[in-house]
């Protein structure tokens, strides 16, 4: 399967890398370079020159798109608490530009890095319960409902992917709810949104390969037991368990 991947430099982009490249033919895009790995070095929030849906005019990084099955969109500014001027270049133009992209050249399948700051508002309205084994956890089918520009860009990109979806220009979109990757925990404050390297390569080489078509969302964390997120959407689409667990 030939799989595109963007942001392949980051730090969960480079272990998706690592996970897919012996069984996928991988094309990796990102603003740098990768030590050791043929890739292409794009600003993604710069839109590719493409006149209409049937009339192929498009720069570099978009024509890597063609004959792609898969495109992991992992991108962005990582940072949680950027300002809105920050945002809108790499997190909602270049979601867009990848999106579109994407449906133009008929990748069947967009896999979005969201993150669980799409539902900050709604986990902050039910803590402390939402960290409690027993207590109400946040299903994938719970809107987005962000509190800062950067939750927002999140709770946009899976906007866009559900309208590809909807309007059937990708077969298929899954929106990954991530907690906050590390490959171990180094603040106790995001042990409930922890995942790690092991469980990040495994759910999105599930996100990659498993059969289904549609817009769907799906949470990225490990198996602690204060996770405030309801994942049996994940299971049941994924046939996905995580394996990590920390205890503090």
């Amino acid at each position: 399967m030939r799989v595109i991947i963007t942001g392949a430099a980051g730090q969960i982009g480079s272990q998706v890398v690592e996970e897919l490249s012996r069984s996928h033919e991988l094309c990796l895009i990102d603003l740098r370079p990768l030590r050791g790995r043929k890739s292409i070095i794009a600003d993604l929030s710069r839109r590719p020159m493409i006149k209409g849906w049937f009339r192929r005019h498009s720069s570099r990084w978009s024509d890597a798109f063609q004959g792609a099955e898969v495109v992991v969109h992992l991108a962005a500014n990582p940072n949680e608490l950027a300002p809105w001027e920050k945002v809108l270049p790499h997190n909602i133009q270049a979601v867009w530009n990848v999106i579109e992209a994407a449906a133009h050249h008929q990748v069947s399948r967009v896999v979005f890095a969201s993150s669980n700051w799409a539902v900050k508002a709604l986990e902050q309205k039910l803590a402390p319960a939402c960290y409690s084994p027993d207590g109400p956890k946040i299903g994938s089918d719970i809107p987005a409902c962000p509190i800062n520009p950067y939750g927002a860009s999140k709770a946009f990109g899976e906007a866009t992917g559900r309208m590809f979806v909807d309007q059937q220009k990708l077969r298929s979109c899954v929106a990954v709810r991530i907690g906050s990757y590390a490959p171990a925990l180094c603040d106790e404050k995001e042990y409930p949104y922890w995942i790690g390297a092991a469980d990040i390569r495994s759910l999105f080489r599930r996100c990659v390969e498993a059969e289904f078509e549609g817009f769907h969302v799906v949470y990225g964390v490990s198996a602690q037991p204060t996770v405030p997120y309801d994942l049996s959407h994940t299971r049941r689409l994924l046939s996905w368990e995580p394996r990590q667990k920390i205890e503090l």
